[in-house]
């Protein structure tokens, strides 16, 4: 019984040595290539916009965080001068989670966003798209 527990226990740490060896760069020496990323798979970090940012710079594809204080989320509305340039999302709420208003960059040019706060004071953000 003891040497076939043994055996067992040595098979069991063979195939884990095997497994592991598999999952492994190859030790011969050949270069194996990772498949190409598509562009439209990659995912641009967003272009925080600050409350005391009056312009920013983005590239086709980058998303827009435009940052509002908390108290203000509610009632605070964006626009576009240009949506074929730049579009808008509002700032919204869902459940406990608040999303600041934001936008994407969808083609080169430039656009003007508008934030109008609760108060209806205004601010523009002069937007630069680069290819």
């Amino acid at each position: 019984m003891t040497r076939t527990v043994a055996a067992v226990a040595a098979a069991g740490l063979i195939g884990a040595a095997l497994l592991a060896g598999c999952s492994s760069s190859s030790s011969s020496g050949e270069a194996t290539e990772a498949p190409a990323a598509s562009s439209s798979t990659q995912m641009l970090p967003p272009v925080i916009i600050t409350e005391d940012q009056t312009e920013a710079t983005c590239s086709v594809g980058n998303f827009l965080d435009i940052v509002v204080p908390e108290d203000k989320l509610a009632g605070t509305t964006v626009s576009s001068s240009d949506e074929a340039v730049v579009t808008v999302t509002q700032a919204r709420e869902d459940g406990s989670a608040k999303y600041n208003p934001g936008g994407e960059c969808i083609a080169v040019g430039s656009a003007t966003i508008t934030v109008t706060n609760p108060d209806s004071s205004t601010r523009d953000i002069a937007i630069t798209v680069a290819e």
